[in-house]
This record gives structure tokens, C-alpha cells and sequence, in this order.
């Protein structure tokens, strides 16, 4: 979003004011604690504007109900006798002066309200976030050079875009063989196999196309081009955050390159247990090793940065399994810039493979294009209906009329689709599986500048089977960029959070990865959008926990001088202090996690429209057809039968095109 864009307000002057007082409060202009002069102390919020972007952000991301219920916090807040109940701090917020707004928002954080956390955690977000992220007038943000960040992202010379999406200018109808509704690791995959095949292929994906040229690496503008709901997205309770890709290529697009296949145990189950006949079986293997050679998985290119290097010799120092995490990029500038388009196109996500070969089948594509319902006659898919935006900004309708349909718009969109189609299996938008993440800090004596290098490239193992049916948590790291950063760290007041990300540059972050077995629901609002109904559950929850523990111990093994938990409260502990490192892993432990008192982020959505042997366990067959509608195909992320435990963009694209061997065999 432009930071200089005026969108209608939707606030009025009252509450613009107490927006504003909260923008200060967490992220509030103050004297250098050293005395010196750092423009990261000194900046605050309204330095910056961030109580306006804030609002024009919410105006272009939030729901009607989501900004009426802001409007309605604001002026509870502005009710000393409702202030003084709840939080102890009696009067208006506007009347308090800063220490008692801070001392207010942190009540807010541990409230034993769930509106109360849930409130901190979206405003703190988005502030920071916005904050740390913000370039004003297209300079670099004056907080950078004190985290040591780079103001000059990583550009590629200029060169054609290889792929050319159709122009719609005037409401069309469109015929073809086979429609493909979504263009990442499910849909790109297919498109790339069934117009090799010889058939004709259209190829529609709701975002916009962005090729290596467009990849600038600036991390506001990047998640607002390329991320779902502008990088805003999360479950309807707020307590989770979810990364999802919106443009050509879906999350292969901004993903970290890593390419892990299932493991065996987990496609045993998906055959024994759930009915996905082949899932185990040597075609499956094939298909597998066609993805990873097409995609040049390799782990030549998988050399760890500093902070996958603390990972690793945290790990040896403690005994536990560490492996390399394959890779499928082709010549890797090891930028660090992965998760907002490979400026170089050298990671080989279906951008630059299966939707390129599909393309040059002769495969058509329309981007900027949202489908709103599949069309069917008698029990048959027979097309879409769909908007499409064209070069003025216009919407025009778009019929597309095609022998099959094939829905890969993701574990979110897919159900969506489905439900306002009409179709009616209970197991659409069931089974949610998200890899629920939280993620520790250990800092360090020496620079771990943790946005440099290839962002994932180690893997610890020990803790995968936590309860002797392969369910537990993998440990990697993650790329940390100023804006992600802010939005994960713990907040406790305006001056601790900016001495927290004065650290930035020597702090390392482990990321603990969930495999769920209880999942969630996706639903639809009344304009037929997704909504995530998802929390985190106990049984889940203690293995998030377990993992959690293990990588502060990690941490602590590799030389870490201080680590800190996840939790808004945060807790901390320093070996030069004293005190056991047991008793404080125990008192984290019981501290627990409650729902917006931590970090918790999804980056893996699965499942919501399972794969099963009959109508009743899953909402498509095994060969991926809907039990409901023939010739109407889904091949996503969301026909994984369960979790898929490891990051699942190789099991996504194996699966599709197992799938697709078995359609080209019925075109």
C-alpha cells in the first residue's frame, strides 16, 4: 500500500485521537537510554504517520464488523469508570499520561478477557509492524541503520516477463478443456502436466503477476503485493497470524525454498487410515522424484547462514538430530529475501517451471481474477463464473465454459469456492490443519544479521513423534525482517520493545513447528469469503510447548547470553545471572499458552477438503475427483488427508501431480 494513499476515513476526530495515543504508546518517540543520538529511540509513531496508515490499512483490510468493532473499543477506552474495572487505571485513556497508558495496553495484554488480548494483539501488530516496515516518502526507515539492516534490497536486472496473462477489457465468455483454478504448488502442477499432455488449459489465479523484476525486497510493499489479505490475515480469534501467498505461483512464489517430502509414515497413515488408495504406493514415489528433479531440489545450495549455524552447533552440543533441509532453487544469491519473490529466479517454484511449461504449451492465463462460484448441469462441472479486473480497475465478468475444473485455489479458497458453489459434503472446510508456529529469540555476543543468507536450511528431527503416532514438532528458523520481527516480539512497553529490537542484529530465532492432529474449520462470511475458525488445542498445544522448551534449551547449548519464551509476559533467562536452566524451562512450562498471550503463526494450511476412501471420511475421491460433482477435480493443499508434519510444498506439488497422471489417463 502506498504510504501517501487517502482512503476514506472511517473514524471520527475522537477516535482518531485515541488511535493515535495507542500508535505513541507502543511504539512512542523517547531520550536514547545511553543518552546518545539513535533515530530508532527518537522516532515515534507520529514521526512516521502510522496512526493514519494504520487507518487506511484497516480501512483496505478490515470487515465492516471488524471497524465497527474498533470504533466501539475506542470509545470504551475513553470511559475512565470502564478503564479503572478492567484495568486499574482510572480515567479516560486520552486523560493518561504515558507510563499509565503503557501500564493500561499491558493489562490488556494478560487480560483474563479473551476481547481484551485479543484487541492488544491486532493493534500491536499492525502498529509495530507498520512502524518498522514504513520507508516514508520512499526512504529508508529511519530505524534501520540502528537494527544494522540494509536499506538497498537485493535487485536483478530488468528482463522481459516470460509469461504473458491475457488482457480483459469487456465481459467474455472463454471455452476450454480443462479449467485450473489457483496457480500454486497444487495448480501449477497441473496446468504444467495437462497442457504438456496436449490439452487445452486456462489458468486463473486471483492476485496479480509479478516476475523477477518486480521482486524490489522492501517488506511493506512486498506482503502487501504478494501475501493474502495484504499479509494481514489471520484466524477469527486473532491469535494466530497466517502467511499465505496471493500472486502467480501461490506460496512457492514467497515461500523459503524449503523442499522436504513426506515422510513414509505419514502417507501409511493417509492410505490405512483415511483411504487414499496410492498414497504409499511406488506411483506416488515417482511422482515425488519427477517434482523434485523439475524443481531442482538439491542440498548443494543449502549452506546455513549464522543462524541456522547456532541451530546446528546448538543441536551436536546437545546430541539431537539436525539435518539439511533440500532446496529447490538454481544458482541461490543466498540474499535472505526469499519470502518476498526471488529477485535472481533462482528459486524454482511453478512460476518458473510448471506454470512456464504450461505456458508454453500454449496454456492461457488470467490474473487479477476472482472465481465466485463453479457452474454445474446435472451433477457435472461445466465451467465458472468469475471477475476479473482489468487495466482500468474495472471488474468484468468472465464466464469460462470447460470439460473439467480443477480447484487448486488453496486450503483457504478451495473450500470457500465450494461452498458458494452449492456443493454441501460435510467435510469441506473440516479438518483445517495450520503447522501451528511459535518462535524463541537467543541472543548473541556476535552478529547473526538473521534476514541475510538462505533463510532454512536445517531441520532438527528429535522431537517429530511425540506420542508414538507422529505427531510432535520440527525445529527450523526463519528469515526476520524489521516489520516480522516487531510483530513477534513480546511487548511490555514502548522502551522495552525498542531495546528488544535494538538487538535485532544478534539475535537467532528458532521457529517450533506443530504438527496438529485436532484441526479447524473453514467457513465463509456473508459475501462468501473465507473465515478461520481455528484454535489451538491442548493435546497440540503441549507438543508446540515441548518444542518451545527445546529450543531455548538450544539456544542456551550454542551460546546464547539471554533467550526469551514467546509469551507477552515474556520470560527471560541469562546464564551469567545464576539460576538453573531446568526451573526456568519448568516455570515456562507452567506458564502454558493461552489464546493471544504468545506468538502463534501459521505459514501451512491443509487439509480443509481431505482426500478420504468414501464420501463420508473426505470430500473428494482418491483420484481427486468431488464426490459430489464429476468432472470437477481439487488439487491442493487442501486434499491432504492430515497434517502434513513437514513444510509441505514438495508433498503439495507430488501429490498434484499423481493426481494429474491419473486425469490425463480419463482426458
Amino acid at each position: 500500500m502506498d504510504c501517501n494513499v487517502t482512503l476514506m476515513a472511517f473514524l471520527n476526530a475522537a477516535e482518531k485521537h485515541t488511535l493515535a495515543l495507542i500508535c505513541e504508546t507502543l511504539a512512542p518517540a523517547l531520550p536514547t537510554p545511553d543518552g546518545g543520538d539513535s533515530p530508532l529511540f527518537g522516532c515515534g509513531a507520529h514521526d512516521l504517520d502510522i496512526p493514519d496508515q494504520l487507518e487506511a490499512a484497516l480501512e483496505k483490510v478490515a470487515s465492516e464488523a471488524d471497524r465497527q468493532q474498533l470504533k466501539l473499543i475506542l470509545g470504551v477506552l475513553e470511559s475512565g469508570f470502564f478503564n479503572g474495572i478492567t484495568t486499574r487505571q482510572w480515567g479516560a485513556f486520552s486523560a493518561l499520561d504515558a507510563a499509565r497508558r503503557t501500564e493500561l495496553l499491558r493489562a490488556w495484554a494478560e487480560s483474563p478477557l479473551p476481547a481484551a488480548r485479543q484487541t492488544f494483539q491486532s493493534l500491536k501488530r499492525l502498529t509495530l509492524f507498520l512502524f518498522y516496515a514504513a520507508m516514508p516518502a520512499d526512504q529508508p526507515n529511519p530505524a534501520w541503520p540502528a537494527l544494522g539492516y540494509s536499506d538497498t534490497p537485493p535487485r536483478a536486472d530488468a528482463q522481459p516477463r516470460p509469461i504473458r496473462p491475457l488482457e480483459i477489457d469487456a465481459p467474455i465468455t472463454l471455452y476450454t478443456d480443462v479449467l485450473v483454478i489457483g496457480s500454486g504448488a497444487g495448480g501449477g502442477v497441473v496446468a504444467g502436466e495437462l497442457a504438456a499432455a496436449g490439452q487445452d488449459v486456462i489458468v486463473i489465479e486471483k492476485g496479480p503477476y509479478y516476475a523477477e523484476p518486480d521482486f524490489h525486497g522492501r517488506e511493506r510493499a512486498s506482503m502487501e503485493e504478494l501475501f493474502e489479505h495484504h499479509g494481514s490475515l489471520t484466524t477469527r480469534d486473532r491469535s494466530m497470524m497466517v502467511l499465505a501467498g496471493s500472486a502467480l505461483g501461490g506460496g512457492t512464489t514467497i515461500n523459503w525454498a524449503a523442499s522436504l517430502r513426506p515422510p513414509d509414515d505419514v502417507l501409511h497413515e493417509w492410505e490405512h487410515e483415511y483411504g487414499f488408495s496410492g498414497a504409499s504406493s511406488a506411483a506416488f514415489q515417482r511422482s515425488l522424484d519427477v517434482v523434485e528433479r523439475r524443481i531442482n531440489v538439491n542440498t548443494a545450495e543449502s549452506l546455513p547462514n549464522r543462524n541456522n549455524a547456532v541451530l546446528e552447533s546448538g543441536c551436536q552440543a546437545l546430541g539431537y538430530a539436525v539435518k539439511t533441509i533440500p532446496r529447490n532453487v538454481k544458482g541461490c544469491e543466498s540474499c535472505g529475501f526469499c519470502n518476498f519473490g526471488c529477485a535472481f529466479g533462482a528459486k524454482q517454484g511453478t512460476l518458473k517451471t510448471y506454470l512456464q511449461d504450461a505456458f508454453d504449451c500454449g496454456a492461457r492465463f488470467l490474473v487479477k481474477t476472482q472465481v465466485r462460484r463453479i457452474l454445474h448441469q446435472g451433477g457435472v462441472a461445466v465451467g465458472a463464473e468469475a471477475l476479473a479486473e482489468g487495466a482500468d480497475g474495472r471488474q468484468h465478468p468472465v464466464t469460462i465454459r470447460a470439460r473439467w475444473v480443477v480447484s487448486a485455489a488453496g486450503a483457504l479458497h478451495t473450500p470457500a469456492l465450494l461452498l458458494r458453489s452449492g456443493l454441501g459434503n460435510a467435510q469441506i472446510g473440516a479438518n483445517l490443519h495450520m503447522h501451528p508456529v511459535t518462535v524463541t529469540y537467543g541472543l548473541f555476543d556476535e552478529a547473526i544479521t538473521p534476514w541475510h543468507g538462505a533463510p532454512m536450511t536445517r531441520v532438527v528431527t528429535s522431537f517429530a513423534n511425540l506420542d508414538g503416532r507422529g505427531y510432535g514438532v520440527r525445529l527450523e528458523t526463519a528469515p526476520v525482517h524489521p516489520g516480522i520481527a516487531a510483530t513477534s516480539m513480546p511487548w511490555r512497553s514502548g522502551e522495552g520493545h525498542k531495546t528488544l529490537m535494538s538487538r535485532l542484529n544478534h539475535m537467532a530465532n528458532i521457529i517450533v513447528i506443530t504438527r496438529d492432529f485436532f484441526g479447524g474449520r473453514v467457513r465463509v462470511d456473508a459475501r462468501g469469503n473465507p473465515v478461520l475458525d481455528y484454535q489451538l488445542h491442548p493435546y497440540d498445544a503441549r507438543h508446540l510447548m515441548r518444542g518451545t522448551l527445546e529450543a531455548l534449551r538450544i539456544h542456551i547449548a550454542a551460546g546464547a547470553r539471554e533467550v526469551s519464551s514467546p509469551h507477552n509476559d515474556q520470560m527471560v533467562y541469562r546464564p551469567d545471572a545464576g539460576g538453573s536452566l531446568d526451573t526456568y524451562l519448568q516455570q515456562v512450562a507452567a506458564r502454558g499458552f493461552r489464546g493471544n498471550s504468545y506468538t502463534l503463526s501459521s505459514a501451512h494450511q491443509m487439509s480443509s477438503c481431505r482426500i478420504g476412501g468414501d464420501s463420508a471420511q473426505g470430500a473428494v475421491a482418491p483420484d481427486g475427483e468431488s464426490y459430489e460433482l464429476r468432472n470437477l477435480f481439487v488439487a491442493d493443499a487442501s486434499v491432504l488427508p492430515t497434517a502434513s508434519g513437514v513444510n509441505p510444498m514438495v508433498t503439495i506439488m507430488g501429490t498434484a501431480h499423481y493426481l494429474a497422471q491419473q486425469m490425463k489417463a480419463r482426458l
